[in-house]
C-alpha cells in the first residue's frame, strides 16, 4: 500500500531560475523521504479559484539539512493560470501537495551506463533521478539537454556537479549543437558504448522519435510522459494512454505510469 500524504506546507523558497522557469522549495520532510524520481505530486495555491483542479509537477530534488531529509522542490514553467499564481508565491507562504503520485523510474543493480535524455522542462525530473543513480554509484551517466534557445537549457551545473557529462543542443544554435536533442543521441548510439538504459522526459515528438531510435539500436527506454491529469488517481480516466500491444486497451499515465517502457504504449505527436 503506497503512502500518500495530503496538506499545506511552507515555501521554503522560490526563485526564478530562466526568465519564465521557477525552482520552488517545500518542507515535506515525510513525503520527501519516501518519493521517488519520476514520481509527482498534484498542486494547488490555496485561495485560488482558477483553476478549480490540481496541477501535476514532478518531483524535482529532494532537501536535506544535515543528515535528515527536509523537504523537496518543483522546477516549473509557467504557462498558464495555475503556474502563474504559483510564480507570484513568496517563502512563508502555504500550498497544498499531494503525492507522491504515480510509479517512477526502475535501474537495475548492475546498470552502469546510462543516457537521459531531457527536452527543455522535463529536466525537472530526470534531475532527481539522476542524484539517485549517483548516490548508487552509476559510472558517469551522460546527459543531453535540448531547447528552443539557451533559456530552455537548465541544471547544467547541477547536474555536472553530480559527475554527470553533460551534451547540449539547442534549436537557434544559442548553445551547444544546432538541432534537435534526438539527433544528438542517435549520434551518441553510433559512436558511444551502447548504454544500458536510455530514460527520457519531454515534449510527445522528442519522446515518440527517441523512443524509436531506442528501438533500432535495440536499447531499453523508459520514458516519463508529461499529459494533462485531472485527478491523479486514476478517477478521471482524462490521461489514458494507448497500449502498443495488439491486445489494444488503454493505459493510464497518473495511476500506470507516467514513467513507461517506451514500447508498451503508444505516443501521439
Amino acid at each position: 500500500m503506497k503512502h500518500i500524504f495530503q496538506k499545506e506546507v511552507e515555501i521554503l523558497h522560490h526563485v526564478e531560475v530562466r526568465p519564465g522557469y521557477f525552482r520552488m522549495g517545500l518542507a515535506f520532510p515525510e513525503l520527501a523521504q519516501i518519493a521517488r524520481p519520476g514520481q509527482f505530486v498534484m498542486v494547488k495555491v490555496p485561495g485560488q479559484e482558477s483553476p478549480l483542479l490540481r496541477r501535476p509537477f514532478s518531483v524535482h530534488n529532494r532537501l536535506t539539512d544535515g543528515n535528515q531529509v527536509s523537504g523537496f522542490e518543483l522546477l516549473y514553467k509557467v504557462v498558464g493560470e495555475g503556474t502563474s499564481a504559483m510564480s507570484e508565491m513568496v517563502a512563508g507562504d502555504a500550498i497544498d501537495i499531494l503525492g507522491p503520485l504515480g510509479n517512477g523510474f526502475s535501474n537495475a543493480e548492475d546498470t552502469q551506463n546510462v543516457f537521459i535524455v531531457a527536452g527543455g522542462i522535463g529536466v525537472a525530473s530526470l534531475y532527481y533521478l539522476v542524484l539517485d543513480l549517483a548516490e548508487k554509484g552509476v559510472v558517469k551517466p551522460t546527459v543531453f539537454l535540448g531547447g528552443c534557445s539557451v533559456n530552455d537549457i537548465l541544471c547544467k551545473e547541477d547536474l555536472e556537479a553530480l559527475g554527470a557529462e553533460v551534451r547540449i543542443t539547442t534549436e537557434d544554435c544559442s548553445l551547444g549543437e544546432e538541432g534537435f536533442v534526438t539527433l544528438l543521441v542517435e549520434k551518441a548510439l553510433e559512436s558511444d558504448k551502447k548504454p544500458d538504459m536510455i530514460y527520457a522526459c519531454g515534449p510527445q515528438a522528442m519522446l515518440k522519435k527517441l523512443s524509436a531510435i531506442a528501438a533500432s539500436f535495440n536499447v531499453p527506454c523508459q520514458i516519463s510522459l508529461e499529459t494533462v491529469m485531472a485527478c491523479g488517481f486514476g478517477v478521471c480516466l482524462g490521461c489514458a494512454v494507448e497500449k502498443a500491444d495488439s491486445g489494444g486497451g488503454y493505459l493510464h499515465t497518473c495511476t500506470d505510469g507516467p514513467v513507461f517502457d517506451s514500447r508498451k504504449v503508444m505516443i501521439e505527436s
